[in-house]
C-alpha cells in the first residue's frame, strides 16, 4: 500500500508526485488523503493499475479548490478518471483512511476519521510499524556518512551535523535503522539510498521535525532542504517510512524500486 496522508506541498515549479516513468500497480491501494498542494495539478504520473489494485481519494486540496469528482481528480493528474475512486470528506473509509490489515474499525469524531488499530497496527493510520526509539545523538565527526557493501544487523547512528549520508549496496536484515534530519546539517542534507535491500521486517525511517512525539532535545525543524534520493531499492515484507516536516525546497526522487507484501 502507498499512502499519502495530510501532506502539504508548496512548491510552484514541480507537482507534489512526479514519476518519470511508468508506474503499475498490482495487488495493492494506492489513496490520497487531505493533502493540500499549491499547483492545480498535484500529480505527474503514468499510472496503471493491474490485477486487484484501487485507487482511493478523499478531501484533497489542488491549487486552492478541494477535488470532488473524478473528473476532477483526473484533471488534477491522477489518470483515468474511470480507475479513481472518489470518497466524500464526510465519509469515514477504512480501506481510505487507514491500513486496513492492522485496522479493527474506523469512525468519524469531530469531523476527523479515526482509525482503531487492531493487532499489528500502530499509529494513526495503522500502519504495520510503530514509532521508532530515537538512539543518543553522537558527537559531531565527517560531514559525509557512507554505508556500503555491508548487511547490518544492528542499528546505526548517523552523526550529528552529517551533510551526506550515502547506504549503497546495503542490506537491512530485521533492523530498524532512522535518519533524523534535525540532527543533520543545518545548512542541507542529501541522502542517498542505492540498491538496499530490507528484509524480514526491516524498517528505514528517514524523519524530518516533529516526526517523534516527546523526543527530547530532538533538534530544530528549521534548516536547509532535504535531497532524498530512492534508487533500487527492494523491499519484502519491509517498509520505508517518511514522515515529520522537511525544509522548503526538499525533493524526494524514487526510482526503480520493488516493494512487496507477502501474502500471510
Amino acid at each position: 500500500m502507498l499512502m499519502a496522508k495530510g501532506n502539504v506541498h508548496d512548491g510552484v515549479s514541480r507537482e507534489m508526485l512526479y514519476a518519470a516513468g511508468g508506474v503499475t500497480a498490482a495487488g495493492s491501494t494506492l489513496s490520497f488523503v487531505r493533502n493540500r498542494a499549491l499547483l492545480p495539478r498535484m500529480l505527474s504520473v503514468s499510472l496503471s493499475l493491474a490485477a486487484g489494485a484501487h485507487l482511493r481519494v478523499a478531501c484533497n486540496d489542488a491549487g486552492g479548490r478541494v477535488l470532488s469528482t473524478a473528473d476532477e481528480y483526473a484533471a488534477a493528474g491522477f489518470g483515468d478518471a474511470g480507475s479513481v475512486e472518489v470518497v466524500g470528506c464526510d465519509v469515514c473509509d477504512r480501506d481510505t483512511y487507514c491500513y486496513a490489515p492492522g485496522t479493527a474499525s474506523a469512525s468519524m469524531e469531530s469531523g476527523v476519521c479515526v482509525c482503531v488499530c487492531g493487532s499489528g497496527g500502530y499509529g494513526e493510520a495503522c500502519v504495520p510499524v510503530g514509532a521508532p526509539t530515537l538512539p543518543p545523538a553522537t558527537g559531531t565527526a565527517s560531514s559525509v556518512f557512507v554505508r556500503e557493501n555491508v548487511t547490518v544487523r544492528s542499528v546505526f547512528v548517523v552523526p550529528a551535523g552529517a551533510s551526506e549520508v550515502t547506504l549503497r549496496h546495503v542490506v537491512l536484515d530485521g533492523v530498524s535503522p532512522v535518519l533524523y534530519v534535525p540532527w543533520m546539517a543545518r545548512d542541507g542534507v542529501r541522502i542517498v539510498v542505492q540498491n538496499v535491500s530490507l528484509r524480514n521486517g526491516a524498517v528505514l525511517y528517514v524523519m524530518g521535525g516533529g516526526g517523534l512525539h516527546g523526543a527530547v532535545a530532538a533538534g530544530s525543524n528549521e534548516g536547509g532542504p532535504v535531497e532524498l534520493s530512492v534508487c533500487d531499492v527492494e523491499a519484502l515484507n519491509g517498509v520505508l517510512v517518511l514522515t515529520g516536516t522537511f525544509p522548503a525546497g526538499s525533493v524526494l526522487t524514487v526510482t526503480d524500486s520493488l516493494l512487496v507484501a507477502a501474502r500471510p
